[in-house]
């Protein structure tokens, strides 16, 4: 591995090669050592920018939430809430690793302060919000959870003929509901999934 050039290294150039790492091995595989090597210098030099792991892993996560676009107005209403999720959704699925670092910083204080700026500026009362904040959440995680094995569904154009062909071969008299979708099931990719369950969450919440 060739050895970082005197002076190049920097607070970023150490959490994008953290993020490459956490990337392709996951989370337990971004240590200080680990990254002293792939970087080509000793493990010392890292301390010049950061604690430890937990503060890499940490300023990562930040980083990675920084790049969210959020909404400039603070009455972009439940719509705005809206693509701040699908940016998250986004986020999560391209970083999954992201769903356990668990970090409560400056990253997500911020979008946090933006999201229930706008459940609040929409009418909802404060109960509700942190009810809908919660939920939108804790479905978005889920829903970036599955992504990547279910993401070749949306590259196979031939699945959706499957699974008719699979809800056909069904016992009639046992699943005559399941068997009905046979001839009548509607398509979804996991981007519509994702939007159509953030719909249902926001319009059941929305005053008035």
């Amino acid at each position: 591995m060739p050895r970082t050039p005197r002076g190049t290294l920097s607070h970023e150039a150490i959490l994008e090669r953290a993020g490459g790492i956490m990337d392709a091995e996951g989370l337990e595989a971004v240590t200080v050592r680990r990254l002293a090597q792939e970087l080509g210098v000793r493990p010392m030099a890292l301390y010049t920018y950061f604690r430890g792991k937990e503060e890499i892993l940490s300023a990562l996560y930040d980083r990675l939430l920084a790049s969210l676009e959020l909404p400039d107005s603070p009455d972009a209403g439940l719509d705005g809430v809206r693509r701040v999720m699908s940016g998250y959704f986004r986020l999560l699925s391209e970083h999954p690793a992201l769903m356990r670092a668990g970090f409560g910083g400056e990253g997500d204080l911020r979008v946090s302060e933006v999201i229930y700026t706008l459940l609040l500026n929409a009418g909802l009362d404060r109960r509700t919000a942190v009810g809908v904040a919660a939920s939108l959440v804790r479905f978005t995680m889920g829903s970036a959870a599955v992504y990547p094995e279910r993401r070749s569904w949306d590259d196979d154009a031939d699945h959706w003929n499957k699974v008719r062909g699979s809800l056909l071969e069904l016992p009639a008299d046992r699943y005559p509901v399941m068997r009905s979708f046979a001839t009548d099931l509607p398509e979804f990719t996991q981007q519509e999934v994702f939007e159509f369950g953030v719909d249902l969450i926001l319009r059941a919440a929305a005053p008035g």
